[in-house]
């Protein structure tokens, strides 16, 4: 465990986060750090020969074609051929990988070419405008129904496509269509041989994406929706978190119901190994600020052509953004309830609860984010919630509380155990069967 925590990069992380939040929150990081939290242990196991075998068997004649996107630019060689390596291992087979080289000289291409694999295609791009205009001259040159995002120095897990090709087709069968969807994902070293922090993403969530890029790696979606939207130079740096953003909302205007619906898939597994070489954003926020600014422009656009007056403010996290609503109520009709955190004798004992009732960030020091991904120091949506610190929709509230033969918000307040446990339980049934939710907020303390 300190092993793991005395490293030159976290050693760099914390300098800049002192530099930038002062001595007391560093203190608090890193006192964070050194405790135990649901990572630890963590371990990619990959699937074994035999399960591999069955994906190629099931898979051999799918029908589906994905097109791999991969912007290029002066990429180290060992880099490049262990991310084709890990495209070319692929069970799924049905696929083809673009490659936008804008690098100043050759050397890539034969790297490529030497491939021998008509799969593989290499696109020579003469003038180097940036990721986003790179990436869109591939995008056009996309022949497949599904198009996915690799970065020219990780790597795709063998299973990936395999189990994005399953989770289009269990979507199919339920009669729905899987517009976007990502998987889970972890990071590992330069030479991809230690895997660590595991990102074990939730079913969609636009509270939690405006808080930050979660969806990140590995992400798969609709060829037309993707050339639609295109990539915007203005947000290099932001680009993939941009175009998430737009293609979230282009999808709720299509179709109100859209999670319900499965258009935006989670697939639960690790399907993208992120390297996090010294270079590296994971590694060194502090190497590409410019695209911190350009995801927090992405969001407060998001939100302006939704309609949604709010401002947006970087986090103590890089990477991380906290949204103001100037009217929650009035601008997010589906908003029921915002709850924030309670704490006793500094830890947390309420707020955010799963749909089962169980405390999310139970214990919780007050201070701390939450673990290395800061869940519990960002807005998302939630099962349910405790009263003790909430505001509601009055309205709302008090046809409830008339429902539930409770006189008055304070006798609501009053109850105790297994009523308390009760009333939020239903309280939460009340607002989910009519397509509203509730909200954490942890700044509302």
């Amino acid at each position: 465990m300190i092993k793991k925590i005395l490293t030159p990069a976290n050693w760099k992380k914390t300098y800049y986060y002192l530099k930038k939040n002062g001595l007391k929150s560093a203190v608090l990081a890193a006192m964070e750090r050194l405790e135990k939290n649901e990572n630890d242990g963590y371990r990619y196991v990959q699937p074994s020969e035999g399960e591999l075998a069955k994906q190629r068997q099931f898979s051999k004649d799918g029908e589906i074609l994905f097109s791999i996107l991969v912007p290029v630019y002066r990429t180290p060689e060992q880099y490049f051929l262990e991310m084709i390596q890990s495209v070319l291992e692929q069970t799924y087979c049905n696929w083809e990988l673009l490659l936008g080289d804008a690098s100043p000289d050759e050397s890539l291409r034969k790297l490529a070419e030497n491939m021998s694999d008509s799969r593989v295609r290499y696109v020579k791009i003469a003038e180097n405008k940036g990721i986003s205009a790179n990436t869109n001259v591939i995008l056009e040159m996309a022949q497949g129904s599904y198009i996915g995002l690799l970065d020219h120095d990780d790597t795709l897990t063998p299973d990936a496509l395999f189990q994005v090709y399953h989770a289009i087709k269990k979507s199919e069968n339920a009669g729905k269509i899987a517009r976007m969807l990502y998987t889970d994902e972890d990071k590992g070293d330069g030479q991809m041989q230690f895997f660590y922090d595991v990102n074990k993403k939730p079913a969609f969530d636009q509270d939690y994406l405006w808080s930050n890029n979660y969806i990140c790696h590995f992400t798969v979606m609709e060829a037309g929706l993707m050339k639609e939207l295109k990539f915007r130079p203005e947000f290099d740096g932001a680009q993939d978190f941009d175009i998430f953003l737009r293609a979230a909302r282009k999808i709720a205007e299509e179709n109100e119901n859209c999670c319900k619906d499965s258009q935006v898939v989670n697939i639960s597994g690790v399907s993208y190994h992120w390297r996090c070489h010294m270079d590296s954003t994971a590694v060194n926020p502090q190497s590409k600020l410019y695209a911190y600014e350009a995801g927090k422009r992405a969001v407060e656009e998001d939100l302006k052509v939704r309609g949604i007056e709010a401002s947006v403010t970087h986090s103590k996290h890089l990477g991380f953004y906290e949204v103001h609503f100037a009217d929650i109520f009035r601008d997010r009709p589906q908003v029921a309830m915002v709850a924030g955190p309670v704490f006793e004798k500094g830890r947390m004992v309420g707020g955010a609860r799963d749909e089962h009732g169980k405390l999310l960030y139970g214990g919780l020091r007050k201070g701390f984010s939450g673990g290395h991904l800061h869940r519990a120091s960002v807005w998302q949506q939630c099962g349910q919630a405790d009263f003790t610190n909430a505001i509601f929709r009055e309205d709302l509230l008090l046809e409830f509380l008339k429902s539930q033969g409770v006189s008055s918000r304070e006798e609501l307040l009053s109850h105790n155990g297994e009523c308390r446990d009760r009333l939020r339980a239903a309280w939460a049934k009340y607002v989910h069967d009519r397509a509203m939710i509730i909200l954490y907020n942890p700044q509302m303390e």
